[in-house]
């Protein structure tokens, strides 16, 4: 019954004051609540651009293997014995040399 007739005893300035206090720490957390919404729109904005440039550089990345892959067969192609052979038959007069002329030396 005391703590009544202490609160009862508060005068209109006490309750002033704690008014506005709650109000200040109203304000205070309300600036806090915006303040941690618009860094969460940031942190997301930002995840989705990075996002957006590891696709993009996934197919970038793709494009290039696919043309290292065309390269290499082209490369096989160009190197290829019977191209080879031919190349030297034809451009340079070679000949595969007969097999009676062969020698075979003993060790």
């Amino acid at each position: 019954m005391t703590i009544i007739a202490i609160a009862g005893r508060r005068g209109p300035l006490a309750m002033k004051g704690a008014v506005t206090s709650s109000m200040l720490m109203l304000a205070i957390l309300s600036v806090a609540l915006v303040g941690s919404s618009l860094g969460v729109v940031a942190c997301t904005h930002h995840v989705r651009e990075g996002y957006a440039r590891l696709q993009h550089l996934e197919l970038e990345r793709w494009e290039l293997q696919e043309q290292y892959t065309q390269l290499l067969l082209e490369i096989n192609t160009w190197a290829a014995p019977h191209r080879i052979n031919q190349i030297a038959s034809e451009s340079l007069s070679m000949q595969v040399p007969d097999l009676s002329l062969s020698q075979v030396v003993p060790e």
